[in-house]
C-alpha cells in the first residue's frame, strides 16, 4: 500500500516528510508504517491545543512511543491562545490552528509533504457531513489522496482505502499504544454524532466502504469536469490581464451550465488570487443562473468582482472592483 502510494504520488527523491500524529490509532499506525518503509527523515508533529487538561501529557506520551523509531523526530507544537480559549466552532478553529502550526514548522525546514491519518471511515463521515450540507460534486468528492493546500503543502492521505478497525488491529499486533480522544464520541460535535449513526446506516447498505467508493466516483467526475472547464475557459477568452477578463459571450453560453459555473469560478480565482477574496457558492450559482437565462443580464458585483455584459460586442466581462 505505501510503496504504491509513493510510486504514484511522491516519487523516490523525497528525503524528508512530516506526519501529523495526534496519538490516536490512525495516526500512530501511519507513523509506524511510514517508519518501516521510508528511508529518509520523518518529522512527527503533535499539536497540543491546550483545550483539555490531559493534552500536554498525551503529547508527551506520543513522544515516548515514537522515541523507539530511529528515523522519526518528534516535535510538540503548542497552540498559544492564552486564557482566551475558543468557546464556539472549537473543532474548526483548532483544525485551522493545527494546520497553521504544522505548515509553519514545515516551511522553516523545506518540507512539503504532510502525511495525515485519514482513513476510510473518515472519508465516509466526510461524505455524510457534506451531503447534509447540500454539497455538490466537488464537495462529495471529499478528501483526495494528495491535495495541494493554499500554502503550498501537499496533504497526503495514503489510508483512505483502509478501515479504522484495521488500523487498531495493526496497533494491537505491534504493541503500539494509542489514545482515545473523548471528543470523538461527544454529542457536542456533528462528526461524532454522524460517527454514531454509521452502524445504523451500514445496516441499510451505506457502509463506510460504499460511501468511500461513492466519494471516489465523485472525485473522478470532478476531475473530468475541471479538465473540460479549464479547456473551455481559455477557448472563450477574448482578452485577459490581472484586473479584467473578457469572454466571448455566445461561446461561453454554448457550454453546459455546470461548465459555465466552473469557468466563472476559475476566472474569480484568477482575478482574486492575490487577496483571497471569496464568495459563497450559492451566490455564484445564482449569478450563473441569471447569466444563462433568456432575460437581460443585470450588471452586479460579487466577491470583489464586477460582472457585466456588452451585448453589442458579444462580451461577458469580469473585472476587479476598484478599491480606495
Amino acid at each position: 500500500m505505501i510503496k504504491e502510494f509513493f510510486d504514484k504520488h511522491i516519487g523516490g527523491d523525497v528525503k524528508n516528510i512530516a506526519v501529523a500524529v495526534s496519538g490516536g490509532a490512525d495516526s500512530m499506525a501511519l507513523c509506524f508504517m511510514l517508519s518501516e518503509y521510508f528511508s529518509g527523515e520523518i518529522h512527527a508533529l503533535t499539536v497540543d491545543h491546550g483545550l483539555r487538561e490531559s493534552a500536554a501529557g498525551e503529547a508527551l506520551h506520543v513522544a515516548g512511543q515514537l522515541s523507539h523509531l530511529s528515523n522519526v523526530n518528534h516535535h510538540i507544537l503548542k497552540w498559544e491562545h492564552g486564557e482566551d480559549k475558543p468557546k464556539a466552532r472549537i473543532q474548526e478553529r483548532a483544525r485551522f490552528a493545527r494546520y497553521d502550526l504544522m505548515s509553519t514548522y514545515m516551511k522553516e525546514r523545506g518540507i512539503i509533504h504532510l502525511f495525515l491519518g485519514h482513513h476510510m471511515d473518515d472519508q465516509a463521515e466526510t461524505f455524510l457531513f457534506r451531503l447534509a450540507k447540500g454539497s455538490g460534486v466537488d464537495g462529495l468528492s471529499c478528501m483526495l489522496p494528495v491535495q495541494k493546500s493554499e500554502n503550498g503543502i501537499f496533504l497526503c492521505r495514503l489510508m483512505l482505502g483502509t478501515g479504522k478497525s484495521d488500523l487498531i488491529k495493526y496497533c494491537n499486533e505491534n504493541a503500539v499504544d494509542f489514545i482515545d480522544d473523548p471528543s470523538n464520541v461527544s454529542d457536542d460535535y456533528a462528526r461524532a454524532r454522524l460517527r454514531k449513526s454509521m452502524d445504523i446506516l451500514a445496516g441499510e447498505g451505506l457502509s463506510a466502504k460504499r460511501l468511500s467508493v461513492c466519494a471516489s466516483r465523485h472525485a473522478r467526475a470532478r476531475k473530468a469536469l475541471e479538465m473540460v472547464a479549464k479547456t473551455a475557459f481559455y477557448a472563450c477568452i477574448l482578452d485577459k490581464d490581472a484586473k479584467r477578463i473578457v469572454f466571448n459571450k455566445n461561446m461561453l453560453l454554448s457550454s453546459p451550465e455546470e461548465i459555465i459555473l466552473r469557468i466563472i469560478m476559475l476566472a474569480m480565482t484568477s482575478l482574486n488570487q492575490s487577496n483571497g477574496y471569496g464568495a459563497r457558492t450559492e451566490k455564484i450559482e445564482n449569478l450563473c443562473s441569471d447569466f444563462v437565462s433568456l432575460g437581460a443580464f443585470r450588471r452586479r458585483t460579487l466577491g470583489g468582482i464586477i460582472f457585466e455584459c456588452n451585448v453589442k460586442k458579444n462580451e461577458f466581462i469580469m473585472s476587479l472592483e476598484k478599491t480606495t
